[in-house]
């Protein structure tokens, strides 16, 4: 069992992925969200059409990156991503998340030998990384393959989105690992579909997500950053 890649993956992993809902909680105040059955379809809608096509094919794509010791083309995955993910919102939370990923790293004894050296050839802008790319590199640092670091990715995405679906519907927490549950063929699947495609495919296409989450920065009231 891969320890490193299961502590990426905590959900209570300090890098304040909790303060995001990515755009859920405005398709809550729309009430197209609005219990257990919704929130698990919305979460493989955008598993689907969002985050999977985009931030999931660059995971894989920088832990083969890594693996392979083509460290610069790294920089080119952090441009694509700075340039594809366009609600703001999200971009500034990708950038938050992986910078303080790659902060958390450079303290971890089972990678900081080899995550500094790359830290040191990049820019000091601890926000350079966005979270996809730390993601997969760290991943490979765990010595995971594309496969298993993609999953995890995919896994912990899932799992934020429903546990910021469990604190502001609210469903149960029952429910939420219920949900989590149902959603194992179709996050296998994704990653069977996004585990070998070129970087160059990378890029999602859901207008409506990009409303969502312009909408959700506007909300009267609202619990989460983006």
């Amino acid at each position: 069992m891969n320890l490193a890649l299961l502590q990426m993956a905590d959900s209570a992993l300090p890098i304040s992925g909790y303060t995001h809902s990515w755009g859920l909680e405005a398709a809550i105040a729309r009430g197209s969200v609005r219990d257990a059955e919704t929130l698990e379809r919305w979460t493989a809608h955008w598993l689907r059409t969002s985050l999977g096509p985009l931030e999931g094919v660059l995971v894989a794509s920088s832990c083969r990156a890594t693996r392979g010791g083509d460290i610069a083309a790294l920089a080119s995955l952090n441009g694509l991503a700075d340039a594809s993910i366009l609600p703001p919102s999200i971009r500034g939370a990708s950038r938050e998340m992986g910078g303080q990923l790659m902060t958390l790293g450079a303290t971890w004894e089972w990678c900081c030998s080899r995550l500094v050296p790359i830290l040191k050839s990049f820019s000091d802008d601890p926000e350079f990384w966005h979270h996809s790319v730390a993601f997969g590199l760290l991943g490979a640092l765990a010595d995971g393959d594309p496969q298993e670091v993609l999953t995890a990715y995919l896994h912990q995405a899932a799992l934020g989105v429903i546990g910021a679906g469990v604190r502001a519907i609210p469903v149960g927490h029952t429910h939420g690992q219920q949900i989590l549950a149902y959603l194992h063929g179709e996050l296998q699947a994704l990653v069977a579909d996004l585990v070998d495609r070129d970087s160059e495919t990378a890029g999602a296409g859901c207008p409506s997500y990009e409303i969502l989450c312009d909408e959700q920065t506007r909300l009267y009231a609202r619990m989460f950053r983006s």
